[in-house]
């Protein structure tokens, strides 16, 4: 029995040397992380082997200024994917490999509200096209706990990349992984959701247990 390691598999051409992109993984947050998120990672980083990874981090209270930053440091190692990991997520050891071979713009995964109701987050397009890749939905807006992006789609966006945006007639904030969504799908970018993997992701939270 031949096995085989991950990248392994994903080169479509055996015996012909993969050329791995370089994907930047960009995690905003605070000055701590979730003791689960760490083990994913690590674990993910291992499996990945030899693949060029660059892990940023940009740390602030508002949550835009921290993707911004984390993009700003990735973008710095000339990335050709930045993979947006928020620090309290979980996820499978094959994660970032099962969005990579799909080679779109704009990939990830949805997850489960942290509070009730515990509904997933995102907005899947009502009416799927027929050229959607197999096993893939597309999207009208989608989190970014854990989503993958070309670095080329950011060419097309001013800065701020990430913002918050207020829709004053419907009296909402609309938050900067919603808002960025919109932006992209407005410059022709689809956006592609994973939901066999949104199904192995977890969104840590916090419970009081009282006696």
């Amino acid at each position: 029995m031949i096995v085989q390691s991950p990248l392994e598999a994903a080169n479509p051409h055996p015996g012909v040397p993969a050329v791995f992109p370089h994907v930047a993984v960009a995690i905003p947050c605070g000055t701590m992380v979730h003791a689960d998120f760490a083990v994913s990672l690590g674990t993910m980083m291992h499996t990945l082997g030899e693949m060029p990874m660059s892990i940023v981090v940009g740390k602030s209270s508002i949550v835009a200024d921290a993707r911004n930053l984390g993009l700003d440091y990735a973008q710095k190692f000339n990335a050709d994917y930045i993979l947006f990991i928020d620090s309290d997520m979980t996820f499978p050891r094959d994660a970032l490999l099962r969005l990579l071979v799909r080679n779109v713009d704009i990939i990830g995964a949805t997850y489960s509200r942290r509070t009730a109701p515990h509904h997933f987050l995102g907005d899947i397009l009502p009416e799927q096209p027929v050229d959607a890749p197999k096993g893939l939905l597309e999207m009208t807006r989608i989190p970014t706990g854990f989503l993958l992006v070309k670095s080329s789609v950011f060419e097309r966006l001013k800065k701020p990349y990430f913002r918050f945006r207020v829709d004053e007639e419907a009296g909402v904030n609309i938050g900067e992984d919603y808002d960025f969504s919109d932006r992209v799908r407005s410059l022709g970018f689809r956006i592609w959701c994973d939901p066999y993997l949104s199904k192995e992701l977890g969104h840590i939270g916090e419970h009081a247990f009282k006696l």
